[in-house]
């Protein structure tokens, strides 16, 4: 029995199965996933024409790959498909290498997910990494209305996603290290609020950062069929999330600790106050 699900059963509120974590190298993994594939995954050979979309769980991987899918595409008639198909491209961590390389051998840019923080990555100095932050009272309140609502109490959640004993383990050791990087050539940080408050300023970052100079023409042109396409997704995603959901959860007491291991861990980083206006 792993550790998580020993974590889990003196908590839960029902009977329903708690959910597992397997740990190997000191990170912890959800139980379905293949130490081999994680392992393997870690070790693909990046190319210089990589993009990978990298987020902690929860922080609009998803929904970014999606756009990022529909921008590589450059298609106004494809641009809900590309995003739909965002499920099929392949993640590092859980798919592995070998499987990576099949789904992509015959693409000539390659796209990734991961959910792996920055020393664990693939790394080429001329691969392109779209990296999305979300704040971690909103990531931690949406995991647990996603994933763990049926199996454990909301504050024994807390707890652990404070401690970092969840999947893919603590919020700050993903997003930290990948910040300090934010000024690297070859990285483009953006946090999940921005690009759902300021879409259009977002895709036109993203476009840019691609090298799509032909496509950023398109997203400029206010009739552009490709932007309302592509725009139309995006209020789609903001019909679906509130930011400040975290506020139904948090206690008082959970806002205030959440905020003071934020001012640790963030302290002369220059991420200080990346979201006060939204904690």
């Amino acid at each position: 029995m792993g550790e998580y699900h020993r974590a889990f059963s003196a908590r839960c509120d029902n009977t329903a199965m708690p959910l597992d974590l397997i740990r190997h190298d000191g990170f912890p993994l959800p139980a379905s996933y293949s130490v081999e594939h994680f392992v393997s995954g870690q070790n693909l050979p990046a190319r210089p024409s990589d993009v990978f979309v990298c987020a902690y769980p929860d922080c609009g991987t998803s929904w970014v790959l999606g756009l990022v899918n529909a921008l590589l595409r450059e298609d106004e008639h494809t641009v809900q498909a590309a995003i739909d198909d965002a499920a099929s491209v392949p993640h590092l961590e859980r798919d592995g290498r070998e499987a990576c390389e099949r789904m992509t051998s015959k693409d000539s840019v390659r796209l990734f997910r991961t959910h792996l923080p920055y020393d664990r990555t693939p790394r080429h100095p001329d691969a392109k990494y779209i990296v999305v932050g979300r704040n971690p009272k909103d990531t931690s309140a949406s995991f647990y209305h996603r994933h763990i609502q049926d199996h454990a109490r909301w504050d024994a959640y807390f707890e652990d996603f404070l401690d970092g004993n969840v999947e893919f383990g603590d919020f700050f050791d993903f997003f930290v290290p990948w910040f300090e990087h934010h000024s690297d050539n070859n990285v483009l940080f953006l946090t999940y609020e921005y690009l759902l408050a300021e879409p259009r300023d977002g895709l036109l970052r993203i476009a840019r950062f691609l090298g799509q100079d032909a496509l950023e023409d398109r997203l400029v042109e206010h009739n552009s069929t490709f932007l309302r396409a592509i725009l139309h997704a995006v209020q789609t995603e903001k019909d679906r999330i509130k930011v400040g959901g975290w506020r139904r959860l948090y206690t008082p007491e959970q806002s205030a600790a959440m905020d003071e291991r934020f001012s640790e861990m963030t302290e002369g980083t220059g991420a200080e106050h990346m979201w006060s206006d939204v904690m």
